[in-house]
């Protein structure tokens, strides 16, 4: 991890207490329009060696404009950057990702740096983007950065996980899958519990479904 998230730990670790409704509503950043027809042009070109419906389903994820749109982008990446014939494909979902990273959406920040850190010719700028994410107070960034940061000091990790999962937000869920883990496997000094395992894996889904309906009531 670079030295700038070492020195933004201990500001991130009170973020991860606050409540998901005192925090910075990043993604309701408005970003500059992105012309990225040109390259849209070349996906629409390689989609069309593709089975109507394979093609429809890439298409839909590229250009979808909702809530999801985050996960669309990097689900059409994920789905291509590892065919030669659909790098049109990944380039475009990488791209617009970027387009709005770099206009301040801190959501896109977290997804770039989910697409770029699984290459290792990206990783460094794909950790950079997570580290803006952070400081820009996303969730799903603060938590990812605290982790790493706490793998070493259990019990610091643990009461950082406890404040993660009172958040009605992605950090949240992640942390009661932290736990529910955690006490599944009796590790991160949790004892091998199957009970509270359980409980943290239906609690997770409980709040898994309602971050789900918020996202589709948008």
């Amino acid at each position: 991890m670079t030295k700038s998230l070492k020195l933004i730990l201990s500001a991130l670790l009170l973020l991860s207490a606050v409540p998901s409704e005192a925090q910075p509503l990043s993604t309701s950043i408005k970003f500059a329009t992105w012309d990225g027809a040109a390259l849209l042009a070349k996906a629409e070109q390689s989609l069309k060696a593709l089975p109507a419906k394979e093609a429809d389903a890439l298409r839909a994820l590229l250009t979808s404009t909702g809530p999801s749109r985050y996960d669309d982008r990097a689900g059409a990446w994920f789905k291509s950057f590892r065919k030669d014939d659909l790098k049109p494909v990944a380039d475009y979902a990488e791209a617009s990702l970027r387009a709005m990273a770099e206009a301040g959406d801190a959501a896109a920040m977290w997804h770039l740096h989910f697409v770029l850190t699984q290459r290792i010719a990206t990783g460094d700028e794909g950790f950079q983007w997570l580290d803006k994410a952070a400081k820009q107070g996303y969730p799903r960034a603060v938590f990812d950065v605290t982790k790493q940061q706490l793998k070493d000091q259990p019990e610091k990790l643990r009461a950082a996980m406890e404040g993660f999962s009172q958040q009605e937000n992605d950090a949240g869920l992640q942390a009661l899958y932290w736990f529910a883990y955690g006490h599944d496997k009796g590790q991160d000094g949790l004892p091998k519990d199957a009970a509270k395992a359980a409980d943290y894996r239906s609690r997770a889904k409980a709040l898994g479904d309602k971050l789900h309906a918020a996202d589709k009531a948008k």
